[in-house]
């Protein structure tokens, strides 16, 4: 799958911001005034299941695999945008690297299928996009499954040079689970947690494909090893919750 182009996506609080710094700076906005209107995307932990082997599809179209005969299940979504540095430039070449659950909750991972649960054969599991020229990146996926413990959420990790630069993660916005999810609200400040929860919206009026805009934001210093890794956790197991999510993101009608 080649990545479309995605439009510089800007949160509305900070467009508000800009829109006022335009007014009173006579249209006229530096480098220093501009990166204090970016937030630093949080760094969040890898968690356990980050594949221990990589797939040999590692494109950025995780619903089918290469000779695949079925897309996979669930819900498909798409997100993207652009990777800036703090002065809000963008960063071209850098591997943006994303996995996460399936839809019944279980990772490639070798602990990664959790108890009365199989790995969905058709989902890909993890892929990788290089950012363009432009900074941008987009995936294509499903809405990830929901297990006990946690929220939905996407797994993400920044590399450049062969160094990892940020390892955090992507939330819905909507999800019932989210105000009590313990890593979310470990993660940075308010406007931090703000800037990795992002709405996902039908693609169209009566689709059933989400998409969701979302810039990532990162510092120049390689991440600690420790920031990085994996928290504890064991197999993950399914929570009842699905129609709520559902509810949430589509409506009572779905």
């Amino acid at each position: 799958m080649k990545t479309s182009p995605a439009p510089f996506h800007i949160p509305l609080s900070r467009r508000r911001l800009l829109h006022s710094l335009l007014l009173t700076t006579g249209g006229v906005i530096t480098g220093s005034v501009y990166a204090e209107a970016l937030t630093l995307t949080p760094r969040a932990t890898e968690g356990p299941y980050y594949p221990d082997h990589l797939p040999l599809d590692q494109d950025n179209d995780l619903t089918m695999i290469l000779g695949g005969k079925a897309p996979a299940s669930g819900i498909i979504t798409e997100f993207g945008g652009r990777l800036l540095n703090v002065d809000g430039r963008p960063i071209r070449d850098a591997a943006v690297e994303l996995w996460q659950a399936d839809n019944n909750g279980c990772y490639i991972h070798s602990r990664g299928a959790q108890q009365g649960k199989e790995r969905d054969p058709g989902f890909q599991g993890y892929g990788k996009v290089e950012t363009n020229a432009k900074g941008e990146y987009r995936f294509r996926t499903i809405l990830p499954g929901l297990y006990t413990g946690r929220t939905l959420h996407y797994h993400i990790r920044v590399k450049q040079n062969d160094k990892s630069m940020l390892t955090t993660q992507l939330f819905i916005a909507g999800v019932p689970q989210n105000d009590r999810d313990g890593i979310l609200r470990s993660m940075g400040t308010a406007e931090q947690r703000l800037s990795v929860i992002r709405e996902f919206t039908p693609k169209s009026p009566g689709s059933k494909e989400l998409a969701a805009a979302w810039d990532i934001v990162i510092g120049h210093t390689p991440e600690d090893p420790e920031q990085s890794g994996r928290g504890p956790g064991g197999p993950p197991r399914r929570r009842d919750g699905d129609q709520d999510i559902k509810d949430a993101l589509f409506g009572p009608s779905f």
